[in-house]
């Protein structure tokens, strides 16, 4: 340990109430950064999770143009022999063959446009989680070719229950007019007015049978084992299907509004995070600088005894850097510790469940600590400490010796 790091050292013990004001601006601010990091990485993640796994699933197959036109001409024929290739892929979990289609569904009290979805029930429960949303009534079971699952609003709209009667009208394949009536078998709340007010689910073959399709399927909807392998995922299924007539689509294709959203909501947590950081430096620069006027009289002395002014710019920085060091170790424990904990028993946020619903959140928010953001954070706020001591450092060893002492 050098000489001035000694002094450093000393003079950091001596005021112990200045330093501890500095550590604890350091370890608060550094404590907020990284949990309010780890809050907003949490949510969104829940807020991918969710949204996937509702309806939308990782990645979906279509024929070419079927997103921006769902036709019952752009169908999959033969959709077996796309999906066996698909098996080679590691990373994919599973997959679930879909008929997605408008159709108008009616009651004896109203009627209402809907978005008709044929689904496997036994595969469907593998790449979405729409069968844990049933609130009365049973998920579709694999002869239930008579039975439609409907969504909360939409029961309320046609005011039906479990057990009543409803009739689904569509035009098939082949420009006939397609009706079938149906026994209500469940009724499923997501909390997502769009679902909830338009979503009507039936088997994959009682949509096949309506519609006149066959074999034929609308899209092959597939889940990954993780978020981040999607992107890797997608390129390999380009690659499978080479043919031209395909499309194969991340979520972030399927919804780009949420996708965008996410990024605007990104963009604004860093803005935040810069203004905590801004806080955090004048709390640094004002205790440093304050630090400094008081011992004037101190570095009058110094200077007097043939200390050189880079040298007194030396004990202050060194100064300033064990407090940020101090402020970091103690600010980026507590911060973790604190995302750690919440996310493992999360936050309750029950008091506006109904606005993080409509956003796919959830009522429970559970932070997710991220190694790199909590190095880079650290990182920046010690060398903000740091580099906030400069100017006081600098203003400290141009004082003259003469003036310095005799200042009061």
């Amino acid at each position: 340990m050098t000489t001035f790091t000694k002094i450093a050292w000393r003079n950091i013990r001596r005021n112990r109430a200045r330093s501890t004001i500095t550590i604890a601006a350091v370890s608060v601010g550094l404590c907020a950064l990284i949990f309010l990091k780890g809050f907003v990485d949490g949510a969104d993640r829940q807020m991918v999770e969710n949204y996937t796994d509702l309806l939308i699933g990782h990645i979906q197959v279509h024929k070419a143009g079927f997103h921006e036109n769902m036709d019952l001409e752009k169908t999959i024929i033969n959709s077996h022999v796309l999906s066996q290739s698909f098996k080679k892929i590691p990373g994919i979990k599973s997959f679930s063959n879909r008929v997605k289609d408008y159709a108008l569904i009616s009651s004896t009290d109203g009627s209402a446009g809907v978005l008709l979805m044929g689904v496997d029930p036994e595969t469907e429960k593998r790449v979405s989680v729409i069968h844990k949303r049933v609130r009365r009534g049973s998920f579709l079971g694999k002869d239930d070719h008579t039975k439609v699952i409907i969504g909360t609003t939409l029961a309320k709209n046609l005011k039906v229950d479990v057990g009543d009667k409803a009739v689904l009208m569509s035009q098939a394949s082949d420009g006939s007019m397609a009706a079938s009536a149906f026994e209500v078998g469940g009724i499923v709340e997501t909390g997502a007015e769009e679902i909830d007010k338009q979503l009507a689910l039936i088997t994959l073959k009682a949509a096949q049978d309506l519609l006149v399709l066959g074999s034929k399927v609308s899209e092959i909807v597939i889940k990954t084992h993780s978020l981040e392998s999607i992107d890797g995922i997608a390129r390999q299924l380009k690659q499978k299907a080479t043919s031209k007539r395909f499309e194969v689509l991340t979520w972030k294709d399927v919804s780009p509004m949420t996708y965008q959203w996410m990024q605007f909501d990104q963009a604004f947590t860093h803005l935040i995070l810069i203004i905590v950081l801004i806080i955090v430096a004048s709390g640094i620069l004002n205790t440093v600088l304050m630090g400094v006027l008081e011992r004037i009289r101190e570095f009058g002395i110094m200077l007097a005894l043939g200390t050189k002014p880079n040298q007194v710019t030396q004990v202050v920085a060194v100064e300033s850097f064990l407090l940020g060091l101090m402020g970091v170790i103690i600010g980026g424990c507590i911060g973790t510790a604190l995302v750690i904990l919440t996310g493992i028993k999360g936050i309750n946020l029950s008091m506006i469940s109904s606005a993080l619903n409509s956003f796919y959140i959830g009522s429970v928010i559970y932070p997710r600590l991220d190694v790199f953001s909590l190095i880079f954070y650290v990182t920046i706020v010690l060398l903000v400490s740091i580099f906030v001591s400069v100017y006081p450092a600098k203003k400290a060893s141009q004082l003259s010796p003469i003036e310095a002492i005799r200042h009061v």
